[in-house]
């Protein structure tokens, strides 16, 4: 969700004040007895004040005398002004929203950083086993081997068979550890000689045979 750029009070003050002028609320050239009156408007400090006038001031908006307090000069300048503001607004919401984008990009960035080294360190470990290819198998639905772990089937030991990957879904889990529960339909990817196919299609079934 994008977030917006917070605008400061003294912004929203001249932009409200602005909007009055075109309005017709501050007719031009009727006064505004000081800055003491826009202060109890806006329930805000002085210097707040100061700062909104000095926006509009600068605009040509308004004109401050110090002893006949501040008067409105032009209904085409506060116009000017408002469409002003909405230009630097926009391009500040702009640069908000890109660098939102440009945050986003590096979490991806960094997501496909890990994919890739996950990649890398399957590649690696398949070209660890030499010329050997590795086999594939998939959970039957009924085995007794599902819901139990890699550590407590002792697979390598009744199939001597090594579990280098697990694909669930969409997900390969590499290096699976003694923990790793398997579950109906996990695709194993395992190496050995090449009785390990037989030996592992073999053990699904029926875990209890030992080889």
């Amino acid at each position: 969700m994008t977030k917006k750029v917070k605008i400061p009070n003294y912004i929203r003050i001249a932009i409200d004040i602005a909007h009055r002028i075109v309005k017709n609320e501050f007719a031009e050239g009727s006064k505004i007895t000081g800055r003491t009156t826009l202060v109890s408007i806006y329930q805000v400090s002085p210097e707040t004040i100061r700062r909104s006038i000095a926006l509009l001031k600068d605009m040509d908006v308004v004109t401050v005398n110090e002893k006949s307090g501040i008067i409105i000069n032009s209904r085409k300048k506060a116009v000017e002004f408002l469409n002003k503001f909405k230009t630097q607004s926009d391009f500040n919401n702009l640069k908000s929203e890109t660098f939102e984008l440009l945050n986003e990009k590096k979490k991806i960035d960094n997501e496909i950083e890990q994919k890739l080294n996950s990649i890398i360190k399957f590649a690696t470990q398949l070209r660890n086993v030499g010329t050997i290819i590795p086999f594939e198998s998939t959970v039957p639905v009924d085995s007794s081997i599902i819901g139990k772990s890699i550590g407590e089937l002792n697979f390598w030991h009744h199939t001597k068979a090594t579990i280098i990957g697990v694909k669930r879904d969409n997900e390969t889990f590499l290096s699976p550890g003694p923990y790793f529960t398997l579950l109906a339909k996990d695709i194993l990817i395992y190496v050995g000689n090449d009785e390990v196919l037989e030996n592992v299609e073999n053990y699904m079934i029926n875990p209890f045979n030992r080889i």
